[in-house]
């Protein structure tokens, strides 16, 4: 120490050109907080395991970040606004190469996304933005945003993880700035008050204030050179606990020194006794402190290493402590206490002394006052934590009003939902594994508080019936309904078309017999012509012997002629009762021919349900057993055969009623011939009558035309012969019919009947299809991925948003009902978890590679993490601390009951936290991160006034116990009280920063230091000190039970 002393001017020069250059050319802290100071997950949890996934397979530029824009206004937006609106849009879509957009998806390209991007209040409208983030700042990038989004009427926010995030950091910042204006402002008041000096506070201000500015720079090229951990917790926590802890072990040697001189020694002997003793104490407070930081390096949570930049500052601390505050003592003496000049003395402290002999004389009193105060608060401890990174800076910021507005209008869960990665060797493309991926969906969608699942099956999140089995089994149905309709019709057809041929026979019977009597008429008319032909034959040889006999032959031609008359007009009865029995021909063929269209459309439709009742056993391989679904199968292949024998019937029937209507036809063409060639005969005959009376001047005109008539006959009853023969065939003809016509109307009534059988089946078919249709579970019904589907062109979109392009990779976003930074979502991760374990067990799916993403799931692995460090931390830290404590005490006791008293306080002091926050205040519970840092301080700090009591009471050793406790809390309570004040202020001045975490954990400190000074350290530890006697010093004293003393060398700790 007189080394340092000798050389104190030389050394201040070098503090002072050290902090100097090491600021001039140190890096920014704050932009090193935004380089390399978020939160990120290691290697191997879920959400890191999405992330190595989707940049795997990801086509997008790297390094972009998801923003949200919030359109928003009190009430439904005008169309005015709206107009406004859409050209804010299109100014952005006009400039994103300026503005670093590399996607824009707003409902004003695309209405298919109104419903999801426009409030259903239609007060907020949402647009996503991508913004390639590679060489910028978030600050940059969000002020030329906010220039673009500027829209006259219309509140406009923008939101996202990033931006929150920015806003923490933004929020941290000033509440540093805060935060250190408060510290010194309040250390200097407290300092005067405890030195009653305005010199003395000078001191622990400049000394700290350096190591700060050159511990802080040394971190930052730290952080930038080698990666150093940092976070927003790094500069605040230096600035607390360096200012904090400088400013009392200053106390604590200013305090001794004082205390030194007042015992008459000169300045550099006060100087090197105040370094021998509570330079010791010092040394291993600066250490528990120092290790308990440094200890945090263990973990492997960033955000928990971060805070080793505080043990940085320590070790710097204690430097100046031993090099810059000796400068003080020497150079300004007694000076440092001005205004006081004389009668400088140590005042013990009235308070401590008092508690002392409370818990020495009346224990049980002193630790029912702890019991009073500690049992309630840590009966009512719940250790709620809650990850909300909104709670953290307040609704005044851009991020967390849009955030709000976003929760408010389209739900908690719609921002930021969990995002399930599925990884799979094969393409995921096809319509095995949408129907995996569907199924997937809908157990997901099970999971309480999951409002809706989007994915490649459901794009929307609405389940896309058209795939479900029971969708297409209702279509069948409805198709099976029309199709028994169409069946009864068909079968009221035949019934009608059995009917009438039934009741067309005997008509049929009648126009057989009625052709037979033509028959007979035809073959007596063609013997009269045989007849007739010998009275013309004998007319005509009487005309050629002369003249003789005209009056005879005049007579005889009249005959002839009526004979012909009569001839003619019972052929053309007979002749009209052909053309009646040809036209009701004509009708009866008309209606077979529309028998065979009506068959034909009836095996259309049977034979259409075929394909339908095949599909459905293919996708439901359980119901071929279905006795009803074979009966089914059975009835519908047993009509269609049916109707194709009637069919094959008709179709003869209607070949032989053509054949009829053409012998018909003939044998009316032929009698139309004969009542031509009758009415000539009968022409010709007038002929000769009137030839008669001029028989002299015409005979020979007569003889021809005679001769003329005699040469027709033998063509007409030529004629007469083949219309006979035409009425024989035709009256066999119809013979044949009747008999077909028979086994047609029989045929046409067991097809009616066994359509009825189809009917029935139909009915039963449709009733088991109905039921399938109306079961309420649609997974329960089944899925099935029509081809097309596939081949769709809207659908190749959704492929896009929801899948790789090489189908290898899939997502599915989880949409909740609650706020994704709630730890009610966070906890429903292990349910998701089994959840797709359970849905890919035993399927394709089973060895896939499966991540989750998003804020919930992140923050849940950060709880994971933190759990692990949590405990790993703490080991380490307190095994550190209780190695400092055994070397100083030199006792396995004593620090086994410090420790106590530690942990006593801490979670005193986080219950009181939960109590305020919580219960209070209403916050779901104690940001995540402050029991760690919590404990880590309150710790490593309060485990200092430990030290300095108990390193006090070791230097009374000789005394007995009672004595030598009460005498070092005296001596001490001042400092330590003093000491805690400052500590707890420093903390205290973190109040104002407006971070909650900073709140919190400054809540912990403060409460817990005080607490600890005030009424654990001084009540609860000398009750156990003196039950315990000399035990406090096991196993470290000789065998006649003194403890054996430490000699001046290892006290003096090499300092002279």
């Amino acid at each position: 120490m007189r080394a340092v002393l000798r050389l104190r001017w030389a050394i201040l020069a070098a503090w002072i050109i050290a902090a100097v250059v090491l600021v001039w050319n140190s890096p920014d802290m704050a932009q090193l907080i935004r380089d390399k100071g978020q939160l990120a997950v290691v290697d191997g949890y879920p959400s890191t395991v999405a992330s190595d996934i989707i940049n795997k397979h990801s086509t997008k530029e790297s390094g972009t970040e998801a923003f949200i824009v919030v359109f928003h206004d009190d009430q439904a937006f005008s169309e005015e606004q709206l107009t406004d609106i859409e050209a804010t849009m299109q100014r952005l879509k006009n400039e994103k190469a300026e503005l670093g957009i590399s996607e824009l998806t707003t409902h004003f390209t695309d209405d298919a996304l109104e419903e999801q991007l426009v409030s259903e209040d239609g007060n907020t409208i949402i647009a996503l933005l991508d913004v390639q983030m590679a060489g910028k700042e978030v600050r940059e990038v969000r002020e030329r945003l906010d220039q673009a989004l500027e829209t006259d009427h219309v509140q406009t926010y923008m939101t996202g993880n990033s931006l929150i995030n920015e806003d923490v950091i933004i929020s941290s910042e000033k509440g540093l700035k805060k935060t250190e204006i408060i510290t010194v402002v309040f250390i200097l008041v407290v300092l005067v008050l405890v030195f009653r000096s305005v010199v003395a506070p000078i001191i622990p201000l400049l000394t700290v204030g350096i190591t700060y500015v050159v511990s802080q720079a040394v971190v930052a090229f730290l952080i930038d050179g080698i990666n150093f951990p940092v976070s927003n917790f790094t500069a605040t926590f230096m600035v607390a606990i360096l200012f904090g802890v400088g400013t009392d072990y200053c106390i604590l040697l200013l305090s001794r020194y004082k205390e030194e001189l007042a015992s008459g020694q000169d300045v550099p002997g006060a100087i090197v006794a105040t370094y021998q003793t509570a330079g010791k104490t010092v040394i291993y407070s600066a250490l528990a402190v120092l290790i308990g930081f440094a200890s945090i390096g263990f973990a492997s949570f960033k955000l928990y290493q971060s805070a080793v930049g505080v043990a940085v500052g320590v070790l710097f601390l204690l430097i100046a402590l031993f090099t810059i505050v000796p400068f003080f003592m020497y150079t300004l003496k007694s000076a440092i206490f001005w205004p006081i000049k004389k009668n400088i003395s140590h005042q013990e402290s009235r308070l401590w002394g008092w508690m002392g002999n409370l818990a020495i004389t009346r224990p049980l009193i002193a630790l029912g006052i702890v019991a009073l105060l500690t049992v309630p608060l840590l009966v009512s401890y719940d250790g709620e934590l809650s990850f909300n990174s909104l709670d953290e800076i307040g609704e005044e910021y851009d991020s967390v009003k849009g955030f709000n507005l976003i929760a408010d209008s389209f739900g908690p869960g719609e921002i930021m939902p969990i995002q399930v990665v599925i990884e799979n060797d094969d393409s995921m493309k096809t319509k095995e594994y949408l129907t995996l991926i569907e199924s997937i969906s809908n157990q997901l969608e099970k999971i309480d508080h999951v409002d809706k699942i989007r994915s490649v099956t459901r794009p929307t999140g609405d389940k896309l019936e058209d795939i479900y089995v029971k969708k297409q089994v209702d279509e069948v149905g409805k198709g099976i309904g029309e199709g028994t309709d169409g069946i009864a019709q068909i079968k009221d057809g035949l019934n009608e078309a059995a009917s009438s041929i039934h009741a067309s026979k005997p008509d049929l019977e009648k126009a057989t017999a009625g052709i037979g009597d033509l028959q007979s008429g035809t073959k007596q008319l063609q013997s009269g012509m045989g007849d007739l032909q010998t009275a013309l034959s004998a007319i005509e040889n009487g005309i050629r012997q002369g003249t003789a006999g005209a009056g005879e032959l005049k007579k005889g031609a009249a005959e002839a002629s009526n004979q012909a008359a009569e001839l003619q007009a019972g052929v053309s009865q007979l002749l009209e009762g052909y053309e009646q029995a040809q036209a009701g021909l004509g009708q009866l063929i008309a209606e077979y021919k529309k028998v065979p269209t009506i068959l034909e459309e009836a095996q259309a439709q049977l034979m259409s349900l075929e394909e339908p009742l095949t599909k459905l056993a293919q996708n439901h391989p359980e119901i071929i057993g279905d006795p009803h679904f074979a009966e089914i199968q059975a009835i519908v292949g047993n009509a269609t055969k049916q109707v194709a024998i009637a069919g094959g019937t008709v179709a003869a029937l209607n070949e032989q009623l053509d054949a009829v209507r053409t012998g018909l036809e003939t044998a009316n063409q032929h009698l139309a011939q004969v009542v031509a060639g009758l009415g000539e005969f009968s022409n010709g005959l007038k002929e000769i009558s009137n030839g008669l009376a001029q028989l002299e001047s015409g005979l020979g005109e007569a003889t021809s035309g005679q001769h003329q008539v005699v040469q027709q006959i033998p063509a007409i009853a030529s004629g007469l012969g083949e219309i006979a023969t035409g009425q024989e065939q035709l009256q066999s003809g119809f013979g044949n019919m009747g008999g077909q016509l028979d086994q047609l109307s029989d045929g046409l009534a067991q097809s009616s009947e066994g359509l009825g059988q189809i009917e029935d089946g139909f009915g039963e078919a449709e009733n088991y299809l109905s039921d399938l249709a109306n079961e309420t579970d649609l997974q329960q019904s089944g899925i099935y991925i029509p081809d097309q589907l596939l081949t769709n062109e809207e659908f190749q979109q959704v492929f896009d948003l929801y899948m790789s392009e090489d189908g290898k990779m899939t997502t599915l976003d989880v949409v909740l009902d609650s706020n994704p930074y709630a730890k009610q979502s966070m906890d429903m991760i292990s349910k998701l978890e089994q959840t797709l374990a359970d849905a890919t067990k035993h399927t394709k799916l089973e060895q896939a590679n499966i991540g989750i993403g998003g804020v919930t799931s992140i923050n849940r692995d950060l709880e994971s993490m933190s759990n692990s460090d949590y405990t790993k931390t703490v080991t380490f830290m307190m095994a550190g601390i209780v190695l400092i404590l055994i070397i100083l005490l030199r006792s396995l006791v004593m620090p086994i009951y410090i420790i106590a008293s530690l942990l006593l306080t801490y979670y005193s002091s986080i219950a009181m936290t939960e109590v305020i926050f919580v219960n209070i205040l209403g916050y779901p519970g104690i940001n995540w991160a402050t029991p760690f840092f919590g404990f880590v301080i309150l710790i490593a700090l309060g485990v200092d006034y430990s030290i300095f009591l108990m390193d006090r009471f070791s230097e009374y050793k000789q005394m007995d116990v009672k004595t030598g406790i009460i005498l070092a809390m005296k001596n001490m309570g001042t400092v330590i009280m003093s000491a805690a004040v400052i500590l707890a202020g420093t903390f205290a001045a973190m109040l104002p920063s407006g971070v909650l975490s900073m709140l919190q954990i400054a809540t912990v400190v403060l409460t817990g230091l005080l607490f600890y000074a005030l009424i654990i350290l001084p009540l609860f530890v000398p009750v156990l000190i003196n039950m315990l006697g000399k035990a406090n010093w096991w196993p470290f004293f000789s065998r006649r039970g003194e403890i054996q003393p430490l000699d001046d060398t290892k006290r003096d700790i090499g300092m002279n």
